[in-house]
């Protein structure tokens, strides 16, 4: 049993191994104090462990509410950002997964509403975009040939 364990340690987590112990056991709580401490390494280490221990059910639920995958991931990228930037908010620190669910849940519902709206917005103008195009085509051709003979009769150097 801890040959299995001990297989699914690649060489590039030994360092992390030794200055953190094993981060699959710390709880949430500790996870995201040793990120809010602010030591660079220890920071990179104990948010990648959340992203890791948190990250499919954040993507689960940006795919069921957006969807389209390019947008899910952007939303779950976003919703990791929000940590980042929010993780001194937390008021449960050993329940994180609530309150990534919750930001996924919002920025996924705010990414398909902003979507919503910009399908809008780039229909209305395409119409226009075929509407002008349409009102240049009923233009008299005959105008333009007589533009273009007037500009042919201009000396060279014009």
């Amino acid at each position: 049993m801890a040959s299995e364990s001990v297989k699914s340690v690649s060489l590039k987590d030994f360092p992390t191994l030794y200055r953190l112990g094993v981060v699959g056991n710390l709880s949430d709580g500790q996870l995201l104090e040793s990120f809010l401490a602010g030591k660079k390494e220890t920071a990179e280490e104990s948010f990648a462990a959340l992203v890791d221990r948190h990250g499919p059910m954040v993507l689960r639920v940006c795919r069921q509410i957006l969807g389209n995958p390019d947008d899910a991931q952007d939303a779950f990228q976003a919703t990791f950002l929000v940590l980042v930037r929010r993780a001194g908010t937390v008021r449960k620190r050993d329940s994180v997964a609530s309150w990534l669910y919750g930001i996924a849940l919002r920025v996924a519902r705010r990414a398909r509403v902003d979507g919503a709206r910009r399908q809008v917005h780039e229909r209305r103008r395409a119409a226009t975009a075929r509407e002008q195009d349409m009102a240049h085509e009923e233009e008299p051709e005959c105008c333009w040939s007589e533009l273009h003979d007037e500009v042919g009769r201009l000396p060279e150097k014009y």
